[in-house]
């Protein structure tokens, strides 16, 4: 690989960001972590929201959960914030507040894996780390005409022993930083610019002209689909709602769903537990796709009656925008 080549486009056609102008881990570690599964445009008004409320490891460390989960409405993966403020109180209890300095110290971190680790070794203190994700897969498949299957693990870490070997001859700082800049600018997923790219005459899959056909990744299986009774329920001017604790959206809070067949098992139900609501049999009906499932909603509105209903949180309508809500149920209309 032409690394210099490599290197010099970076610096020359690189966009500039504003998680680029340090190189402090605490601001790359965000980054990097914002990054996962989101857009950079989506991502640049969270970081520096982010940084605002929470410009240092303690102040993260800190945080009032609701508040943190607020702050990242809308960006999903809401486990890798969870693990992001995990990781802050460790860094502050077993390191003194001091962002560790070692891949080792790292990878022992809640949500810090190979990449993020990589990531952060190699920009914030330009160590020799392979940093793989999404974007040096795609560069390096089509580069080398890699035809394995990288939806299997063994196939990643030998690709990513190659990324090592070529990181071993490169500033590192820059390097892992063009690797992600080619994948998002030029060799995109569809309609890539072969022609504007550095390592074009040297990449087998442009030689070939069969850059369509890397990286091989098999295809997922379908989201299990999850259909939901999903219940407005009004006491005046206030609605109730429910904090999560399943692993799916933990920390969100949401409006009481059910996975019942039909309005009156859901009646049935509650009546045994206690809750008497009246619920409308007219409803609408909302979608939302996760990675691994999907959500079939009909959402019924319904007035509170009697019973416990300790188990849930009572809201002002008015309110409802200051509690932290997926975007699955944040686009129910109320």
């Amino acid at each position: 690989m032409d690394i210099k080549r490599l290197e010099a486009w970076y610096n020359k056609h690189h966009r500039k960001l504003i998680f680029r102008e340090t190189k402090h881990p605490y601001d790359v570690w965000i980054s990097e972590i914002m990054l996962q599964q989101t857009q950079v445009d989506t991502v640049l008004p969270y970081f520096e929201r982010f940084k605002k409320a929470y410009p240092t490891i303690h102040d993260l460390a800190i945080a009032k959960e609701d508040d943190l989960m607020k702050m990242v409405e809308g960006l999903g993966y809401y486990r890798r914030f969870r693990n992001m403020q995990l990781a802050a109180k460790v860094i502050v209890e077993k390191f003194g507040g001091e962002f560790p300095k070692t891949h080792e110290d790292l990878m022992s971190l809640p949500g810090i894996g190979a990449y993020t680790a990589g990531a952060i070794m190699s920009i914030a203190y330009n160590q020799p780390y392979s940093a793989l994700d999404g974007n040096v897969i795609r560069v390096l498949t089509r580069y080398l005409a890699d035809n394995r299957d990288m939806r299997v693990e063994r196939h990643k870490k030998d690709l990513d022993k190659i990324n090592q070997s070529y990181i071993e001859k490169a500033h590192p700082y820059i390097y892992t930083q063009s690797m992600m800049e080619l994948g998002a600018l030029i060799c995109k997923p569809k309609n890539p610019k072969c022609e504007d790219c550095p390592l074009a005459e040297h990449c087998m899959a442009y030689q070939q002209d069969h850059v369509d056909k890397y990286p091989v990744l098999t295809k997922l299986k379908s989201p299990k689909h999850v259909k939901y009774k999903t219940l407005i329920i009004h006491d005046g001017e206030y609605i109730f709602l429910r904090k999560r604790d399943e692993d799916l959206l933990k920390g969100m809070y949401e409006y009481p769903q059910f996975e019942e067949e039909s309005i009156y098992s859901l009646e049935k139900m509650l009546e045994e537990i206690g809750i008497m609501i009246e619920i409308d049999q007219l409803s609408e009906s909302y979608q939302h796709v996760f990675s691994h499932q999907k959500w079939l909603m009909d959402v019924h509105h319904a007035r509170y009656m009697s019973g416990d209903i300790s188990r849930w949180i009572k809201v002002h309508q008015s309110d409802l925008d200051k509690f932290p809500m997926a975007v699955a149920h944040r686009k129910i209309k109320i």
